[in-house]
C-alpha cells in the first residue's frame, strides 16, 4: 500500500472526524503511505496541493452552516440536490483518482457537502473503499437516532418517518432532503460497493446490522488517543467539567437540572459552543429560572488550553441522551486521569467501566446524576483511584498502535479481495 485518499467534509481544525483524520494521517505517513485529502474548499483549510480538486463550498468558503447562509430558492434547490447526489463531487474525485491512482479510498464524513456520489466514482475505477462511521446518517434522518428527544430507529425501517416527524431542524424541507437521501441511496444500492464499514462501538455495529447491512462487512474498531499527549493529573482546582457540543442530544440541560438537587457548593464549568442559539439561550434561561450558582460557560476551547481545563477538573460529566458512538471527551478525560460520570447509552458503556473508571447512569436522570456528582466530589481518594484506573484503561485499550494495526489489516484485506475479483 503506497497511497490512500482520505475524504472528509472538513479540512481544517474541527471536532470529531476531522480530529481523527489529522491523528491518523501522520501515522499512515510514518508508515511510508502517502495520504491525499479530498474535501470542500474553505478559507481556513490546511494547505494542500490537492485543493484544486476540492468541492466548492455550498454557501461560500467562509460560511459553515445553512442557517447563516443568505441564498435564494434556486440556490437552496441546488444545495438540497447536491446533498443527495453531487455530480460535482463525483467529477472532482474522479479527476483526483485518475491523477493519483490510490490503492484505497478511506471515507470519513461525506454527508451533505460531498455526498455518496464519490462511492460511484470509486466503483467505476474499481478502487477499494472503506468507510468509518461517526454518526448514524445512513439509517437516521437527523444522524443521532433521536426523535423528539427519544431514542428512535424508525428511519432504519422507513425513512419517510423523518418527514412525518420533521426530525431535521423540526422543518419540512431539511427532513424531506434527508429522507430522500436515504431512500435514493438505498434504491441505488450505493453502499453495496463499500468493502468495509468501521464502527467505533458495538451499539453502532448492531444498529447497522438491524437495518439490513451485512455483518461480515462491519468491523468494530475503538477510537484512539495518544496518552503521551496528555499529562495524567491527580490534583485539581475544585470544579467539575462538561466539554463538548452544546446541542439537545448532548443532554446538558439535564446536567443543569441536576445542580438543583446538589446541596454542596460544586462549581460547574461548561466548555463548548453551538450554532443552535435557541438551545444555548434555553440553557441560560434554565439556570436563571432555577436560580443556580457556580455554573460558568467558557465557550469553545481547544489544544493545550482545553487540556489544561480538563487536567484542572476533579472529574468530567457526559450526560448524553443520544447513543454517542465514541465521544473523544471520554477518552481525553481518562487520558488526563479523570473519572467520568456518563449516560449508559450508545458506546459510552464500552469506554467507561462502571465503578472503576467512573460511573454510568440512566440518561435523563438529573437526581441520580446529582447523587453521583456529590458522592464523587466528597471522595478524593476514590477520585484518585478511579483516575489511575482510567489512565491505565486508556493506555491498554485505546492506544494508537492498537487502532492502527487493526485498521491496516482491514485496508490490506480489502485491497487483496479487490485484486482477487
Amino acid at each position: 500500500m503506497k497511497k490512500i485518499i482520505i475524504t472528509n467534509r472538513r479540512y481544517f481544525q474541527s471536532f470529531g472526524p476531522t480530529r481523527y483524520m489529522m491523528n491518523i494521517k501522520p501515522m499512515l505517513e510514518a508508515d511510508n503511505i502517502e495520504v491525499i485529502p479530498f474535501s470542500v474548499k474553505r478559507s481556513n483549510n490546511f494547505n494542500t496541493k490537492y485543493e484544486k480538486y476540492f468541492v466548492n463550498a455550498p454557501y461560500g468558503e467562509d460560511i459553515l452552516y445553512f442557517n447563516n447562509a443568505k441564498i435564494n430558492a434556486l440556490q437552496k434547490l441546488k444545495i438540497f440536490s447536491n446533498c443527495i447526489y453531487s455530480f460535482e463531487a463525483k467529477s472532482k474525485i474522479t479527476q483526483l483518482l485518475k491523477e493519483t491512482k490510490p490503492d484505497l479510498v478511506y471515507l470519513l464524513t461525506i454527508v451533505n457537502d460531498i455526498s455518496p456520489s464519490v462511492i460511484d466514482a470509486c466503483k467505476k475505477l474499481n478502487i477499494p473503499v472503506v468507510m468509518r462511521l461517526s454518526d448514524y446518517f445512513m439509517i437516521c434522518g437527523n444522524y443521532h437516532m433521536m426523535n423528539n428527544n427519544q431514542l428512535c430507529n424508525l428511519c432504519g425501517k422507513n425513512p419517510l418517518n423523518c418527514i412525518k416527524n420533521r426530525c431535521v431542524k423540526n422543518s419540512f424541507f431539511p427532513s424531506l432532503t434527508r429522507s430522500l437521501s436515504i431512500i435514493i441511496h438505498n434504491m441505488l444500492k450505493i453502499y453495496d460497493y463499500i468493502d468495509a464499514f468501521i464502527c467505533p462501538c458495538t451499539f453502532m455495529k448492531n444498529a447497522l446490522v438491524n437495518a439490513g447491512y451485512p455483518e461480515k462487512k462491519i468491523f468494530k474498531l475503538n477510537s484512539f488517543i495518544s496518552s503521551e499527549d496528555y499529562k495524567a493529573c491527580y490534583d485539581n482546582k475544585n470544579y467539575v467539567l462538561y466539554f463538548g457540543r452544546l446541542s439537545p442530544e448532548k443532554g446538558v440541560i439535564y446536567l443543569i437540572e441536576a445542580k438543583k438537587y446538589i446541596t454542596e457548593k460544586i462549581p460547574l464549568y461548561i466548555v463548548g459552543d453551538s450554532n443552535n442559539h435557541d438551545y444555548v439561550n434555553s440553557l441560560h434561561n434554565k439556570i436563571k429560572n432555577l436560580k443556580l450558582q457556580d455554573i460558568t460557560f467558557l465557550g469553545r476551547k481547544q489544544g493545550d488550553e482545553l487540556k489544561s481545563i480538563i487536567a484542572g477538573s476533579k472529574f468530567t460529566i457526559i450526560p448524553s441522551i443520544c447513543p454517542d458512538n465514541s465521544p473523544m471527551s471520554a477518552l481525553e478525560s481518562m487520558a488526563c486521569a479523570k473519572p467520568v460520570i456518563a449516560s449508559r447509552i450508545g458506546g459510552l458503556p464500552e469506554q467507561i467501566i462502571d465503578n472503576e473508571t467512573g460511573f454510568l447512569i440512566p440518561e435523563k436522570s438529573p437526581k441520580i446524576l446529582a447523587e453521583k456528582i456529590e458522592y464523587l466530589w466528597k471522595n478524593n481518594n476514590l477520585i484518585k483511584k478511579m483516575g489511575l484506573s482510567a489512565r491505565k484503561h486508556i493506555e491498554k485499550n485505546f492506544s494508537p498502535d492498537n487502532h492502527y494495526k487493526e485498521l491496516i489489516k482491514i485496508f490490506s484485506n480489502c485491497i487483496k479481495k479487490h485484486k482477487e475479483k
